[in-house]
């Protein structure tokens, strides 16, 4: 706002806009006594009046930097990702036109010596790869365009950040790197093509043609990277699989097993109705439905991003105020999720209907009571007191239950109170979903027929849209994976077969003079492991900068896991070393007749 009304006001500083809003915001502050201000003392009342007003640019709107931060970070992943595939494809197809380029050198010795200039020969080997490179690029836009509509999906980016859809800009974009990589591949070749001479070209070329030290060096050393970066690639996928499986094995301390859940009210959070008895008929009814075997209800969605604090303090207890996780809930809530009820009771219908801010029940959960230095048993009957001066009675404590915020995220301390104020139910029924979800719009629709009913889902979906980020990455990233290690390996086959035809004549004097076959094979395995054992080396070194990237998506598992490294590795050679089978074979079947008889 201070950047939009500087904006606003010619000749008015962001600076004078904050200090104008400041004086603004302490005038309104002055004048208002509310309710929770008149429950604290004056030098509480009088800091909160004074503090400074954080001031940001608008520019995001009211989208908070809790939001856009994760979606940043996971983008750049994403970003980072379909970079290193760009890197494996811009080596592989740099090896296939070296290839190329090394067999028509005689073809480049014919032109030179009919006169063709250097830049005509320069010319001529960057307009094949632009040949290559443009109706690819054309033909992935619609393959794009198919996979962005996956990518608007991606959860934690907000629903008012930019489409991200394939605009003219980024189509325009990605065939511009596509024909600078297409450039710069070209290039490869260039120099040594357009220095040829074409007496000692003509001379070499036919079945006496070889390749040059550098420039099989050169295409060795490209295999390598190839390898290195499919081994970053798998290593990530690794730890993304791992860290999957740890979640899959978190104890909720909830039984989300044949749960429906939805929300009423408008997506805001605000209650469209005044009606009190709104809340205990609608769990009345829904406990009613056939087949029901329990129903409850919440203020805030279990599993949600929904999160209620505040700071409290125990009667009796020095120590300094403990932020906690709170929520209002309906008596048989936790029966409802098989919660464990370890000291204390639970809620009853006298709770809920008569609610108020002094001495009415609550219930904590384990990582409270141990938080404060008690035992569940020890805990029950305190007196809890909150930052606005109200306080309550601990009735009970249950086990820890992973309520809001990420499942991964740390069990925080938690009080949970009974009040009519809810807006998220929960049903648990035998029945299928299908036949539930119909059952319970009928029966709002019988309670109140203008309530609307919105996220009506099963709670397996609410915990998957509770992972769905690292479940996204995980995709991706094995997706990312299987292509590269599929590239890599035509990379190394291409290398080996090609080596395998230059040193043909090699290997037929090889065999003539009695070498075994199995000798020949090792020959060629030898090269492969060489190039494979280099990538490997590499590549965890990379995985491990693509590592501390996805760090904050990992649980319970470090991007340099020493057994994913392993695991990733011992694929990837398997992979190499089956690259190299049909290679090593050719080589240990040559005929030594028809490879000397030039000789």
């Amino acid at each position: 706002w201070a950047h939009l009304f500087a904006r606003l006001k010619p000749g008015v500083t962001r600076e004078a806009a904050a200090a104008a809003m400041n004086t603004l915001y302490h005038a309104i502050l002055s004048e208002v006594d509310a309710p929770m201000l008149l429950r604290v003392d004056e030098q509480q009342r009088e800091a909160f009046r004074t503090r400074p007003l954080a001031l940001e640019p608008g520019v995001h709107g009211q989208t908070s930097r809790a939001i856009l931060d994760p979606a940043r970070r996971s983008l750049k992943l994403l970003s980072a990702l379909s970079g290193v595939v760009l890197l494996l494809c811009c080596a592989n197809v740099a090896g296939l036109i070296l290839l190329r380029a090394t067999t028509r050198s005689g073809e480049i010795a014919v032109r030179a010596s009919l006169g063709a200039t250097r830049a005509r020969l320069a010319s001529l080997q960057l307009a094949e790869s632009l040949v290559l490179a443009l109706p690819a690029a054309i033909l992935s836009l619609p393959v794009a365009w198919l996979a962005l509509r996956g990518v608007r999906l991606v959860p934690g980016i907000p629903a008012a950040a930019p489409d991200a859809s394939l605009s003219t800009a980024a189509a325009l974009v990605a065939v511009g790197v596509a024909v600078v990589s297409a450039l710069a591949v070209g290039l490869l070749p260039v120099r040594s093509l357009i220095r040829i001479k074409p007496g000692n070209a003509l001379q070499a070329y036919g079945s006496r043609h070889t390749t040059t030290k550098n420039v099989a060096g050169f295409r060795a050393a490209l295999a390598t990277a190839q390898v290195a970066l499919s081994m970053a690639l798998l290593a990530t996928t690794a730890v993304f699989a791992q860290s999957l499986a740890n979640i899959a094995r978190l104890d909720l301390g909830a039984d989300l097993e044949s749960v429906v859940m939805f929300q009423t009210g408008r997506r805001d959070g605000m209650i469209i109705t005044t009606d009190p008895t709104i809340v205990p008929r609608l769990g009345e009814a829904l406990q009613a439905i056939p087949g029901v075997s329990s129903a409850s209800s919440s203020t805030s969605p279990l599993l949600s991003m929904e999160r209620m604090t505040f700071n409290v303090t125990v009667e009796g207890v020095e120590a300094e105020p403990l932020s906690v996780s709170s929520n209002h809930v309906s008596p048989n809530f936790f029966r409802t999720f098989g919660t464990e009820l370890l000291s204390g009771r639970d809620f009853t219908d006298a709770d809920s209907a008569g609610f108020n801010f002094t001495g009415s029940p609550v219930v904590v959960n384990h990582q409270f009571a141990e938080r404060f230095g008690f035992t569940p048993d020890e805990v029950i009957g305190r007196r809890i007191s909150i930052g606005n001066g109200s306080s309550f009675v601990v009735v009970g404590v249950i086990g820890d239950l992973r309520f809001s915020g990420k499942v991964t995220d740390e069990i925080a301390p938690q009080v949970f109170f009974s009040s009519t104020i809810r807006r998220a139910f929960y049903v648990r029924s035998a029945r299928s979903p299908e036949e539930l979800f119909s059952a319970i719009r009928e029966t709002v629709a019988r309670v109140d027929p203008t309530l609307p009913i919105w996220n009506l889902q099963t709670m397996g979906d609410q915990l998957r849209a509770n992972t769905a980020l690292e479940r996204f990455f995980a995709g991706m990233s094995t997706a990312f994976a299987v292509l590269a290690t599929a590239l890599a390996a035509l990379g190394l086959y291409g290398v080996l077969a090609y080596s395998v035809a230059q040193r043909s004549r090699e290997i037929g004097l090889r065999v003539a003079l009695g070498a075994p076959t199995s000798r020949i094979r090792r020959m060629v395995l030898k090269q492969v492991t060489r190039m494979a054992v280099t990538g490997i080396v590499l590549g965890a070194a990379a995985a491990a900068v693509l590592g501390r990237a996805a760090q904050s998506l990992l649980f319970g598992v470090e991007a340099g896991d020493p057994l994913m490294l392993a695991a990733a590795a011992g694929l990837l050679a398997a992979v190499t070393l089956g690259a190299a089978y049909l290679p090593a074979r050719r080589a240990s079947r040559v005929d030594p007749m028809s490879v000397l008889r030039y000789e």
